[in-house]
């Protein structure tokens, strides 16, 4: 069966003629064939503005290729000239010619896949076409010059689309076109249908959720598009609104147009998250890492001691000796130890003289390939007086939360001051939870019969790791070894191999997601500092929300 994505059931497709053909390609095309519908693009023509079109199917072979594919539904008729379709017992004009609509739309989307492809020349190494699917009619007598048979998809030929699939791609491939390599597999996919991850949900309230939600975080890596032409640009976004997801794919993008590139970040879960989210066939191409371990990193090539020598117990080594020791290794190194391009998430987290030392790590400062940074002032834990660097201009922005069901960005856009905004067909969600408990023994007593409730086979259902529990760093010794038959675990890389229900510090949680977040939330120490606190955990769950309060010091 072929893979159609998002992950609906073809049932569920509104277009009758869409829902018909999407019926027939997952039923009887190969499980390695990738079927990705209703495929919207942007793009410019000649003038500048832009202009938007979509297309019903992209089928992605990786042993074939793409084909792309237009769907007319009910009863058309050619004349020689126009096309035509049947409504009410009366023909009337089709606006576009479908052929035309599908060639236009491939030479769109093949452009995008082009720039995700160190060099591909004027062309791409494997084999991409059209086709028009007609599932409601049946071609019969003479087709125009412009339009060859085995490029219609009519009633009958759908009936063996397997075959009629593999004649499209044999109409249009080359002596030089190939099966393409996993490398080239996931930058197709990336242009395709950027971020996409099959999530193991089991539970299928969620399950409904994440599929709308992916859908929405396609739309938001558009900007990358937009902005492509800038060496530089600053981009501020609310929590959820894919941040991170954007700045990992801009350093894709970077990486694979040649540029050797760094993506920064504030905290080790999320370097070792975006670390896994990458194919490891990009290498020394894409370096992702914290600002410290890069300190690290480049001390130990300039062999440089200093690095170990340092009091890392005091603040000031992190803030202020480590700035300096990057300055001095980027020094003595040379130009294959540094970067063309710069990309930093969680940007807000960063201090004054960490911005002032990046600017050596680049091999021609002040011309730089890419210098992008992604933050959202709201989100800062860290910094007293958070700042960026000069020369970005105003930010772009990103207003959309794509990440949490509609009831929690609420309650987080609430908790933060601003208002909320969602796309349409985000999903509703339930209502976060908040419970008030007197002691931190009632609030983990709370959090077992939740977490319990979350993981058993029904009504929860849920992967222990869907399950995050986070709660502040100094209750960290009474956090317990399991809730009842649920194992936790501390160490992020085994809770996402599934041996455990996650317990973290919420500042150690930062920028990283869980289905189903449980947070424990113990009376203020720092004054303002605890509503950004209590916004960035909040807003790290996806789907349900339970915060545990307690009254207690």
């Amino acid at each position: 069966m072929g893979k159609l994505f998002p992950v609906v059931n073809p049932e569920d497709i509104e277009n009758s003629g869409e829902r018909a053909v999407a019926r027939v390609l997952v039923e009887q095309l190969s499980n390695r064939v990738e079927i990705f519908h209703s495929f919207n693009w942007l793009g410019r023509d000649s003038h500048g503005p832009l202009r938007e079109g979509e297309c019903d199917f992209v089928l992605f072979d990786r042993k074939a290729g793409l084909i792309f594919v237009e769907v007319k539904g009910g009863s058309l008729v050619f004349d020689g000239r126009n096309w035509s379709r049947e409504y009410r017992g009366a023909f009337e004009a089709l606006n576009k010619d479908p052929f035309t609509q599908a060639t236009n739309n491939m030479h769109e989307i093949v452009r995008l896949v082009k720039r995700r492809f160190k060099s591909s020349g004027d062309g791409l190494p494997f084999t991409y076409g059209v086709a028009v699917a007609f599932p409601d009619s049946r071609v019969s007598g003479a087709l125009p010059p412009s339009i060859k048979r085995e490029l219609v998809l009519d009633a009958e030929r759908l009936r063996s689309a397997r075959e009629s699939i593999r004649r499209v791609f044999r109409s249009f491939r080359r002596p030089y076109h190939r099966e393409l390599l996993d490398r080239e597999v996931e930058s197709v996919r990336e242009a395709l249908y950027p971020h996409y991850r099959l999530v193991p949900v089991v539970w299928r309230t969620i399950e409904d959720q994440e599929e709308r939600l992916q859908r929405l975080t396609r739309e938001q890596h558009q900007l990358l598009d937009f902005l492509s032409g800038q060496a530089r640009a600053a981009v501020r976004g609310v929590a959820g609104s894919g941040k991170t997801m954007l700045a990992l794919a801009k350093a894709q993008r970077a990486a694979r147009a040649g540029h050797r590139t760094l993506l920064l970040c504030y905290n080790r879960p999320l370097q070792d998250w975006l670390r896994a989210s990458i194919p490891e066939s990009f290498g020394d191409d894409l370096v992702i890492s914290t600002y410290h371990s890069l300190v690290r990193r480049l001390c130990h090539a300039a062999s440089m001691p200093e690095w170990e020598r340092g009091d890392k117990g005091d603040q000031a080594f992190w803030n202020v000796a480590a700035p300096e020791l990057l300055l001095d290794a980027c020094d003595l190194l040379g130009p294959e130890h540094k970067f063309d391009a710069v990309v930093v998430d969680e940007a807000q987290d960063f201090h004054e003289d960490w911005w002032t030392s990046l600017d050596c790590v680049f091999r021609n400062p002040g011309r730089e390939a890419c210098y992008y940074i992604f933050y959202d002032p709201k989100q800062n834990l860290f910094v007293d007086d958070p700042c960026l660097p000069d020369g970005f201009g105003p930010p772009y922005r990103l207003t959309m939360n794509c990440r949490n069901t509609v009831r929690i960005a609420e309650h987080c856009a609430s908790l933060a001051g601003y208002e909320n905004e969602v796309r349409e067909g985000a999903p509703t969600g339930d209502e976060p939870e908040v419970v008030q408990v007197v002691t931190l023994r009632r609030a983990f007593r709370e959090t077992h019969q939740r977490v319990r409730a979350l993981c058993k086979p029904r009504p929860g259902g849920l992967d222990w790791s869907q399950v995050a529990v986070l709660a502040p760093s100094g209750t960290k010794p009474k956090w317990p070894a399991k809730f009842g038959p649920v194992p936790v675990t501390r160490e992020y890389a085994e809770w996402r191999r599934g041996e455990g229900v996650l317990i973290s510090s919420w500042r150690r949680f930062k920028g990283l997601e869980a289905d189903a977040a449980v947070i424990i939330e113990t009376p203020a120490r720092n004054g303002s500092r605890n509503t950004a606190n209590r916004y960035v955990a909040r807003s790290r769950a996806k789907h349900l929300l339970t915060v545990i309060e307690v009254q207690e010091g």
